[in-house]
C-alpha cells in the first residue's frame, strides 16, 4: 500500500516535490522528441541563470517534427501518427512546446545525487507549459492545432552527477488545461504529466555537480539538450487509492 498511496500523495500535491514523481500515465498519451530545431540559429533549451531558476524551454516552431505518436488506450495498441499542424497528414510530426524552471535542489535522494526541483515557468493559474500542436486523425476525427496542454504545478529533474551519458530524467505533473484531444475526451480539469530523459549534448566540465542547486550562483550557462519521453492523463488520487487496494487484495489472497 505504501507505493501506491505515496503515488496518490504526488499527483494531488500543489507545492513542489523532489523527483521522483513516478507519473503513472494511462491514456490519452503523446510521445515525443523535443529538440529546437527552427531557424538557422535553434534556441538553447537549457539555461542556468546565476541566482535565478535554471529553465529548459522547447520553443514553438511549425516544422520542428517533434511529436510522434498517440495512444489512446496507452500502453495497448494502436498508436496514431502525429502530423504537421499545417501540412497535415502526409508530413510526420507535430510541435512539441514546453516551459519549466528549476528553483531548488533536496538531493541526495538515496544514489542520486542531483535532484532539482521546479514549477512550470507560465506560473498564472491555469497557463498551459506543455502544448502539442499538430494534426491527428482517430477513426472519423480529424483535429488539427492545438491539441494537448498541461498546466505544470510540479517539475523535477533527477540522476546521477558525471553520468558518462549526461542523460537525467526529468517528470511533471500538473493539470490539463487544454486541446482539442482534451476537450473531445471530457479532460479538461483532471490530472495530466509528463516523463522522460533529458539528454544534454556537450556540456561544460563539472555539469551538474553532486548536490547542485539552481540558485547557487552558478555561472550563466547555456546547454543544448534533448528531452525524448511521452505526455498524457494520469489517474485521479482517488482512483489510484482504489487501483492500490485492489492490488493489495489481490496480493493478500
Amino acid at each position: 500500500m505504501t507505493r501506491w498511496a505515496l503515488l496518490a500523495t504526488l499527483a494531488a500535491a500543489s507545492a513542489a516535490l523532489a523527483g521522483p514523481l513516478l507519473p503513472n500515465i494511462l491514456g490519452n498519451n503523446f510521445t515525443f522528441d523535443g529538440f529546437n530545431n527552427g531557424g538557422t540559429a535553434p534556441p538553447f533549451e537549457y539555461q542556468t541563470n546565476g541566482t535565478q531558476p535554471d529553465t529548459l524551454v522547447y520553443q514553438r516552431h511549425v516544422g520542428d517534427h517533434e511529436v510522434l505518436a498517440y495512444h489512446p488506450n496507452w500502453p495497448a495498441p494502436p498508436p496514431y501518427p502525429v502530423w504537421d499542424e499545417v501540412g497535415g497528414v502526409g508530413t510526420f510530426g507535430g510541435d512539441f512546446v514546453l516551459a519549466v524552471q528549476f528553483t531548488g535542489q533536496d538531493g541526495p535522494i538515496g544514489s542520486l545525487d542531483v535532484s532539482l526541483t521546479g514549477t512550470g515557468l507560465n506560473t498564472a493559474p491555469g497557463a498551459a507549459d506543455l502544448l502539442v500542436y499538430g494534426t491527428l486523425v482517430v477513426g472519423a476525427n480529424t483535429w488539427q492545432g492545438l491539441l494537448w496542454a498541461l498546466d505544470l504545478t510540479n517539475v523535477v529533474l533527477y540522476g546521477r552527477s558525471n553520468n558518462p551519458e549526461d542523460t537525467y530524467i526529468v517528470e511533471g505533473v500538473g493539470t490539463i488545461v487544454g486541446g482539442l484531444v482534451a476537450e473531445a475526451n471530457s479532460l479538461i480539469g483532471t490530472p495530466g504529466a509528463m516523463r522522460g530523459h533529458l539528454s544534454f549534448q556537450a556540456p561544460p566540465d563539472g555539469w551538474l555537480p553532486p548536490l547542485y542547486d539552481p540558485l547557487s550562483a552558478s555561472p550563466v550557462t547555456a546547454v543544448r539538450a534533448g528531452y525524448a519521453g511521452d505526455t498524457g492523463a494520469i489517474p485521479e488520487p482517488a482512483s489510484l487509492i482504489l487501483i492500490g487496494l485492489g492490488a493489495l487484495l489481490v496480493r493478500r489472497r
